[in-house]
């Protein structure tokens, strides 16, 4: 398996409650998230990881697979982290298994610079 990496920054026209909603709730991530289709979670543990499964739908074939949200922090400042992993055995999927995190950081003029870093394991080899 091939490992890929992938790291985005950008500020977005909203305060961070406002983007964490959107990503963090189950049901307004997998409408911009094209990695799911649909996110079903589990209470947190004693540790506060939260699993999911997952389900990718395709015309030709569902993906379905686990996660769990690993950690999140606060800061002071109003800076928020959130961590994930997430797997699949399945032979089909593009995307065997990925882990990373997300950053939100507010800004001055009440935006949210966005940064997100992840890493993949290819479930389809070289391609």
């Amino acid at each position: 398996m091939g490992k890929r990496g992938i790291y985005v920054e950008t500020v977005i026209d909203a305060d961070v409650d406002r983007v964490w909603a959107a990503t963090q709730d189950p049901e307004q991530h997998v409408r911009w998230d094209v990695r799911f289709s649909e996110i079903v979670p589990e209470p947190a543990d004693a540790d506060g990881a939260a699993r999911f499964t997952y389900v990718r739908r395709s015309p030709v074939h569902d993906v379905h697979g686990t996660g769990v949200s690993i950690g999140e922090r606060r800061r002071a400042d109003g800076t928020r982290t959130s961590a994930l992993r997430f797997a699949t055995d399945d032979r089909l999927s593009p995307i065997r298994a990925g882990r990373g995190y997300w950053r939100y950081v507010p800004t001055d003029d009440g935006r949210t610079r966005f940064v997100t870093g992840y890493d993949y394991d290819s479930g389809w080899g070289p391609l």
